[in-house]
């Protein structure tokens, strides 16, 4: 299997809190998606496996020491420093190229306001953040008193409207983030029925954004990476069980091959080199992340 850098865009599907847990449910589109390139059932996150922690090493190529983010301080609206050594790869490919077009839909905003450099000219989008003031009260209801979280419906409506419109053609990274099946679980305990059901009702979502993708003719010239940043035990994550470290990796693109695997040890903070090499961008130095084996015997 090969990667064909350079490819015209990436797109990360960023699927919060799934860990492996995908493996006790039927998941069609994720299925599909393992099958149609090259994946890895073995990857890992990084510790400690909190959102802001992975998030931050999965765009930042660094490990959490390193580029410092934290849940608590991203949730506060405590902003990236603009002048960290690690930068975002938003941050270094906006440097490289002027021009370039960059998205985040993410459901969890702190990830475009703490994760990316606020200094980065980006699409962003997430729904408590610029949605009108009723829907923001009715997803906060929602989630907080009926434990019914729904943000990613909006997220997939509004970025399926993002990548129909032809302004958009041209975009170079878009990165999507989904976050319902995490809040689940923080609800219901990962492992449960609703938590599981919820990863069925992702998987659905994954598959309306994936025929976007295909009708407006990006799978010919787009790599396609698909990971998480942990699973849990309990209502809870950020520890090193195997049930909150096992995660996920998996790739497709033109001139991967289909149902191939990657057999070498990978992490999730592993996207950063691949987003950077697919996109034809040299992989710094000081760069924690690194592309697969696999792939550097084919490139």
């Amino acid at each position: 299997m090969g990667l064909v850098s350079p490819y015209k865009r990436v797109i990360i599907f960023a699927l919060d809190g799934v860990g492996r847990f995908f493996n006790e449910v039927p998941t069609p589109t994720i299925d599909e998606f393992f099958s149609s390139g090259a994946s890895s059932l073995t990857a890992k996150a990084v510790i400690p496996t909190d959102s802001a922690q992975n998030w931050g090493s999965v765009l930042h190529g660094v490990l959490p020491e390193k580029h410092g983010l934290k849940n608590g301080d991203v949730e506060a609206g405590v902003p990236f420093n603009e002048n960290s050594k690690y930068p975002s790869i938003y941050k270094l490919l906006s440097n490289n190229s002027k021009d370039i077009k960059l998205a985040s839909y993410a459901a969890w905003e702190p990830i475009n306001t703490g994760i990316i450099e606020l200094s980065v000219k980006a699409d962003l989008y997430a729904p408590l953040t610029h949605e009108n003031f009723f829907l923001r009260w009715w997803l906060r209801f929602k989630h907080n008193c009926l434990k019914d979280s729904v943000y990613d419906n909006i997220v997939v409506s509004r970025l399926v409207e993002y990548i129909h419109n032809p302004e958009n053609k041209d975009v170079n990274l878009l990165f999507i983030h989904l976050t319902d099946v995490d809040e689940h679980g923080h609800g219901y305990g990962f492992g449960s029925q609703p938590y599981l059901d919820q990863i069925k009702i992702m998987d659905s979502q994954i598959a309306t954004i994936l025929k976007a993708i295909d009708e407006v003719g990006w799978n010919d010239d787009s790599l396609v990476i698909m990971t998480t940043d942990h699973g849990g035990i309990g209502k809870k994550h950020g520890g090193s069980s195997d049930q909150e470290v096992n995660v996920f990796l998996a790739i497709r693109g033109v001139g991967i091959k289909p149902n191939s695997k990657i057999e070498s040890d990978v992490t999730n903070m592993d996207c950063a080199a691949l987003a950077l090499y697919a996109l034809g961008k040299d992989i710094p130095e000081w760069f924690d992340a690194k592309l697969p084996t696999e792939f550097l015997r084919s490139s």
